[in-house]
């Protein structure tokens, strides 16, 4: 019997303030480029995309990720972008810390070396906050958002009759400054 693939990434997902902040943002802008909202429960900085993985692999992750330790951080999020390719508005910061680019490649060089296949594309940290928008925008936010992140998850992404559902498979926290 096969056993089915399941759906997964790594992400850094926001608190109920940053997220409430960062869906009025989304709010404005379907008003200026139309598009789909990011709903509230899905904003998130994506750090790694797996993909299709057997589900018997869920723990070899979740050790892997308890082996990685970077410090907290803070995203300070004040530009609004629009990738033509993909028709997805999203919003980033000007500066990435580096302890997010360590996290990501911490976590790739553990999966690497446990035999995941991963994507080779540069990493290009953003939130996605409107899908298939219609015009093109950028912003520069004259209020940024400041976004302290002290977690991260490994999350699955699961498809049903009420759309794309998101399930925690585990969190791990970042070490505190």
């Amino acid at each position: 019997m096969n056993a089915k693939h399941i759906r997964v990434f790594f992400a850094i997902f926001p608190n109920k303030t940053i997220q409430s902040l960062l869906a009025d943002q989304a709010t404005l802008l379907q008003s200026l480029c139309a598009g789909r909202k990011t709903t509230n429960k899905h904003i998130h900085l994506t750090l790694l995309f797996l993909g299709n993985i057997l589900p018997n692999r869920i723990a070899e992750l979740r050790h892997i990720a308890s082996n990685v330790s970077v410090k907290s951080f803070e995203l300070n999020l004040e530009e609004i972008r629009y990738w033509k390719h993909n028709r997805i508005v999203y919003i980033q910061a000007k500066q990435f810390p580096a302890e997010l680019f360590m996290l990501v490649a911490s976590l790739t060089d553990h999966l690497s070396a446990a035999g995941f296949v991963l994507d080779k594309r540069i990493y290009k940290p953003h939130i996605t906050l409107i899908r298939n928008a219609i015009r093109p925008v950028i912003i520069n936010l004259n209020n940024s958002i400041q976004w302290p992140i002290d977690e991260w998850c490994l999350v699955q992404s699961l498809q049903t009759d009420k759309g794309i559902q998101y399930a925690r498979l585990g969190q791990w926290d970042l070490k505190k400054l």
